[in-house]
């Protein structure tokens, strides 16, 4: 049986040690990646982590951001991380009030040496610096309606104006309807086969009228590497907060409060942590206002991506790679076919609950099943 959980076979790595961590020059971890990456027969130089530390170490992390997320102040680390010899993970610190996560944006190095960006993150003089140490930018996607990987886009885009820019469908986001700002010479379709990346890179759109706006997000198929990348289909919760806010370790059960709030916009109940932690899990505020209000659309997207042969998923928050593969994908999802399964803890789904009913009333958004309940 496969184990499910976080990949961690290659290191993170950000331009500062993690306190009580032996800094060699490099761990067993980083040894590790040296030895995947350096595989006989690669067409493109290797890269390591640590080559992209030393060129953004001078940089600045200097970011003024308009909206009242976290960092609340104008300073953003950037950590990458190895995922695979061509994918690299770059994390920043994301949030409100006392939720701290991270948000990923994740870069691909295609057959030619160009590189194809995943939602990207705040363009720090740091983290252009690491990006532009792997290769030359040449599409930039924007997979999502979301607002928290919209709002990074149009300022990643000017720092790479030759690169061409593609946008998931539907372009809305709530509570704000951010324009784009930025020239976009593509909208990403289901299953298209003309795009510049297919032969090396597969894709499989939803889109979805829900109430006041269009949802969409569109996952990815690495072939060669047999990952699939998706925005916030699921997520997978690790015990530990992510290096990105390590600051969350210094306090007990700061994390697993942090996490709840996140997934449950309401006080957190730290023993039900246990219950959505661990595991491929699909986040109770999409599953509560998108997915439960377009069943029958997400089912066939969620059962399209499952014919993929992956073996590790990379979403855009909390942890990643995740060991999985399409059985424990689809499993996330089992409460689209039959509402009793994956049950979530009653308590904390109070608020979320109680959200959706007065949204569905006002007539904002469709009803779901459990908002007659």
């Amino acid at each position: 049986m496969q184990r499910i959980g976080s990949n961690r076979a290659l290191n993170t790595v950000s331009a500062e040690p993690v306190e009580g961590e032996k800094t060699d020059g490099m761990n067993q971890w980083g040894r590790l990646g040296s030895f995947l990456s350096g595989k006989v027969g690669s067409a493109k130089p290797t890269i390591q982590e640590e080559e992209l530390v030393a060129a953004s170490a001078s940089k600045s992390r200097y970011y003024a951001n308009p909206f009242p997320l976290k960092p609340y102040v104008p300073e953003r680390k950037t950590v990458v991380r190895k995922i695979d010899e061509d994918i690299f993970s770059f994390e920043q610190e994301h949030g409100f009030a006392n939720v701290s996560v991270n948000i990923r944006m994740t870069v691909i190095r295609m057959e030619d040496g160009g590189l194809w960006v995943h939602a990207p993150i705040a363009p720090t003089d740091e983290c252009v610096a690491m990006v532009k140490r792997l290769g030359e930018v040449k599409y930039i996607v924007l997979p999502t309606t979301g607002l928290e990987h919209k709002l990074f886009m149009a300022p990643f885009v000017r720092k790479f104006p030759g690169a061409q820019n593609f946008v998931a469908p539907g372009q809305w986001s709530w509570p704000v309807d951010l324009p784009l700002g930025f020239r976009v010479d593509g909208i990403l379709q289901d299953n298209d086969s003309t795009t510049p990346w297919a032969k090396e890179i597969e894709q499989k759109v939803v889109s979805v009228p829900v109430g006041i706006g269009t949802c969409s997000e569109a996952a990815f198929f690495h072939k060669k590497s047999k990952t699939l990348l998706v925005t916030d289909a699921v997520i997978f919760i690790p015990p530990d907060a992510p290096e990105v806010v390590a600051a969350m370790r210094a306090e007990e059960n700061k994390w697993q409060k942090s996490a709840l709030m996140a997934c449950f916009l309401g006080p957190p109940y730290v023993p039900s942590f246990e219950a959505i932690a661990g595991k491929v899990f699909v986040s109770p505020v999409v599953r509560t206002f998108i997915y439960e209000r377009s069943v029958d659309e997400h089912l066939a997207w969620v059962r399209d991506i499952a014919a993929w042969n992956f073996n590790r998923i990379v979403p855009a928050h909390l942890d990643a790679p995740i060991s999985a593969g399409p059985k424990d994908f689809l499993r996330a999802f089992d409460f689209l076919v039959n509402p009793d399964q994956n049950p979530l803890p009653a308590g904390d789904m109070r608020p979320l609950n109680a959200i959706s009913k007065l949204l569905t009333i006002s007539g904002l958004v469709p009803p779901r099943a459990a908002d007659s309940v």
